[in-house]
Parts: structure tokens; sequence; C-alpha cells
């Protein structure tokens, strides 16, 4: 990502960019299109042109593309589309910014694909909105250390912006500590 764009990201995340490159990490969004038209008009051009997968692609919720969670390979923008999706991330809680090591690239669609269903007490499935990072930073309160460990999966990072605060989550709540510091 061309640092011209990070200067439209809050401070926080251009640490958190900074210190992904520096650990050689592969970027990701994640975007909850039910949550704002203009993620959507901005995100299904993407898609168009091949650029984003919709989490709902090949389950029983794949009619609902245009409001599904797309992931979308940040080194497959181009840099009018980076810039209008740093600028949505300062005005929407719709945007999860993720890393994974660069040998995890090629799990993390069918990784986040298989977390979208929650067994429920009397057996049945519900879809479980993690992807919508309102929703994620609730999560986070409420599930275990090995809970967390199996939604993160291969993820190193796990940043949102919710209620004008940016939030940068790792696999176990200790990590989440030492990120409150100076670092992202």
């Amino acid at each position: 990502m061309k640092d011209a764009h990070l200067t439209l990201a809050d401070e926080r995340l251009q640490r958190l960019f900074e210190q992904a490159d520096d650990e050689k990490l592969v970027g990701y969004l994640l975007v909850d299109l039910s949550i704002d038209r203009r993620t959507q008009n901005t995100v299904l051009p993407i898609h168009r042109r091949g650029a984003s997968r919709s989490l709902f692609q090949n389950t029983p919720e794949q009619g609902f593309s245009a409001i599904a969670p797309h992931l979308v390979p940040l080194n497959g923008l181009r840099d009018a589309e980076c810039a209008t999706l740093i600028e949505q991330d300062t005005e929407v809680a719709a945007f999860s910014w993720l890393w994974v090591d660069e040998s995890a690239t090629n799990d993390l669609f069918a990784h986040l694909q298989k977390q979208l269903d929650m067994r429920l007490p009397d057996g049945g499935l519900a879809l479980l909105r993690y992807y919508d990072p309102r929703v994620f930073t609730k999560l986070m309160q409420l599930l275990d250390d090995e809970q967390r460990k199996t939604l993160f999966g291969p993820i190193r990072y796990w940043s949102v912006r919710v209620t004008e605060e940016r939030q940068v989550f790792q696999p176990s709540d200790d990590a989440e500590d030492m990120l409150q510091g100076e670092r992202p």
C-alpha cells in the first residue's frame, strides 16, 4: 500500500501497517457490505473485477452477495479504491483490517468462511456476524482464549474502528494488552 494513502488513515492504523510491513505480513480488508450503501458502491465494483471474494460464496446465503462480508486482498486494490476504503473506514464501522503470514494466505478465506456458522445449544445453526466490527468487539469480551484462537485461526492482527476508536486484537488477550501501548 502506498504511503500517500496511509496518510488518510488514523495514526494507530498507520503504525499497524508499518509493523505488519516490518513483520512481512500480508494484509486484507474484511468489509461488511450490509452496514452502509457506500461500502457496497465501493466494494462491489472491486468484486466484479475479481479482486474480492464474498464469504457467502458457495453457502446457502450465496444469493445475498451484495450485502455479504467480502474479503479484499490489500495488494489487489487500485490507488483510488484504496484511498476511498481508508476514508470510509474513518466514517463507517464496517471494516476489519487483517494481517496473516504469507504462508497462510491460501487458508484465510476458507477459515473465515468456516467461522460463519455457530452451533446453538439446541443443535441448530446461526450466522455468527463476527465480520461486523461492532459484533466483533463484543465477541472479544465474551470469548475465552481457546474460542478466540479458533476465530482468529491464521490471523496475526485484526483491527477495527468502532465509535471513533481504533482497536487492535491478536489471538490471545495478553497480546491485546501488549498492543495497547505505543505499538499499533
